[in-house]
Parts: C-alpha cells; structure tokens; sequence
C-alpha cells in the first residue's frame, strides 16, 4: 500500500493495538483515534508509548458496548433492589420486565449511535425516552419527543393531527412506574455524563472489526491450535473476502498460482449478491423485533437455568 505523506486514518480497537501504533510511522501513515469497547488497557498502553509525540490519540466509545451498560445496569439494579426488600420486576403494570430492559436498551442505542453535534443534543434524546416511559396522565414528560405526524411518540403525533392525546394507559410499549423511574434515574444519569457522551458524538462501533474477526474464525477457529503459517493465511484470505467479496479470494488464489475459470467467478458473482440481500433483509424492522425477542427468550431461559442449577456456571472475575 503506497501513501504519499502521513495519512490519518482511524483505528479499531483490538488487542494488537499498542503494536499497530507503533510501526505505523514505518509504512508512512499514522492513527488518530481508537474505538474502543470499554477496556482502556490497550489506551494506556498507547500513551505511554507515545508513537507520535505531540499528537495525542483520541478514544471514542462503541455504541454497542455503550448500550450494553444500560442492561448490564438496570438487570443489576433489580438485584441489588431485590436483597433490600425493594421489588422493580414482576408482572405488574410498570415493572422492569426483562423485555422492557430489552427495549430500553435498543432505544438507547439508536439513540447514542444518532450521530449528534453536542453533547447537551445527545443527553436530550438519550433521557427522553426514560420521560416518555414513565409519563402518566397527571403528569406527561413528552417536550423532548420528536415532533410532527410521523413521531415515534403518540402524545406528540396526536397534538399534530390537532388532536386530543389519548390516556397513558397501555399506550407504551416500555411503561415505566414512576416509583421504578426513580430507581432507574441514576443508571442513565451514569450514562450520560460529558466525559462519556463526548466519545459517542460521531456513533462509531466496532462492527466492521467484528465481523473481519468472525471471517477469520471461520476460516482458523479459534478453540483449535493452528500455527502461525495457517493464522497468516486465514487472516490474509479473510481480509481479501471482506475488503473485495469473492473476487478478492479469486484474485488471492490466482496470485498463488491456481487457475480461476469462468465458472469460479460466476459463482463467487451469485455468492456475493446473495450476501448483499441478506444484508439487505437483515435491516428490516421486522427481523429486527423477532431478533430482540429471540434474545429476551435466551436470557430468560438462561435465568430459568442458572436458578435450577443454585447460580451461574461462569462469570468474569467471580471463581
């Protein structure tokens, strides 16, 4: 790869990092900014290594592991409510099912992934959502919500036809008690500080790592050894397929010396149109709402599980 001068190119966090960072300046560019997951080893490392003295690396957060936190604490949260006698859960009318977390998450992540121009515009929509959930008819929260006849809100779409708003009641998918909105309150107020929200200004994530990685494990899994001639052809052969589809494989295998005929690359055509239209369906709203419910039912047939086995077989940090 020839560049001309000193490029500033992004970086997406991985374990490598620190290394990366550092021989960057041998191949005449150099990285700015690291999307990270939360684990600031790798950002520590980087600072004391001080590859380019004078430009110091800028850490963004990835909005998916941003919206992880949000369920990570409110399942928490009805935990530690639980041992002192306070009950947020259940099935009663306002309570933090684990659907409604699951909801609450998504939100909040289409949200912090809006791409917003300040702080101050993103912590308005990141709460907003909590308003409207715990809006009641003695007291609606719905001056943050989108205005116009194509609202997501019902309150704010009903005062646009020139309409009176109806009831509260079962009128929102993710109703919240207010007396549970009070126990959820800090959760998102710890999610939407300055020092946080100033790194999910642009929306970035780690997606595109993630599925370079997922290629590589198809090829090299990662719960079999394999020697470093086998990873470096994996890696290479992944990294051609995900950058050029099929025809970067075809031109992998026919640099290697192999013969590529008329048929290979009609079916690497078809393969690659078939990958664009999954792509494709996978953006729908209606996969979309049976992937989140596909969700909700693992993690309460995990929950169904560990409570018949006396607790969780594996967590981090607790053997």
């Amino acid at each position: 790869m020839n560049l001309r001068g000193i490029q500033l190119l992004p970086l997406i966090l991985s374990c490598w990092g620190a290394v990366l960072w550092g021989r960057s300046l041998e191949r005449k560019f150099r990285y700015t900014t690291i999307i990270s997951d939360g684990d600031s080893k790798t950002y520590n490392e980087i600072i004391k290594l001080n590859p380019y003295p004078g430009a110091e690396a800028v850490k963004e957060e990835c909005t998916n592991h941003v919206a992880k936190r949000l369920r990570t604490g409110l399942r928490n949260l009805i935990s530690a409510e639980k041992k002192k006698g306070n009950t947020l859960g259940g099935k009663k009318a306002g309570a933090l099912t684990q659907q409604k977390i699951g909801l609450l998450q998504s939100y909040y992540k289409k949200d912090v992934a809006s791409k917003c121009n300040s702080v101050v515009e993103l912590r308005r929509k990141l709460l907003r959502t909590l308003k409207h959930s715990c809006s009641i008819d003695d007291k609606p929260q719905h001056e943050d919500c989108p205005l116009g006849k194509d609202s997501w809100c019902f309150f704010q779409r009903a005062i646009a036809y020139g309409k009176v708003p109806p009831p509260h009641q079962g009128k929102s998918s993710c109703y919240v008690a207010p007396r549970v909105a009070e126990a959820v309150r800090p959760v998102y107020e710890r999610l939407t500080t300055d020092a946080l929200l100033s790194r999910c200004l642009r929306g970035m994530t780690q997606n595109a790592n993630e599925s370079l990685h997922a290629q590589i494990w198809q090829r090299c899994p990662k719960h079999l050894f394999a020697g470093r001639k086998r990873i470096e052809l994996a890696t290479t052969m992944a990294i051609a397929n995900f950058n050029c589809g099929r025809l970067g494989l075809q031109q992998f295998i026919s640099a290697a010396g192999c013969n590529v005929n008329s048929n290979t690359i009609s079916r690497g055509q078809r393969r690659d149109a078939k990958r664009v239209a999954q792509a494709q369906m996978r953006q729908l709203e209606s996969l979309k709402k049976r992937r989140l419910e596909i969700s909700i039912a693992t993690f309460r047939a995990q929950q169904k599980y560990e409570k018949l086995e006396g607790g969780p077989s594996y967590a981090s940090g607790a053997f």
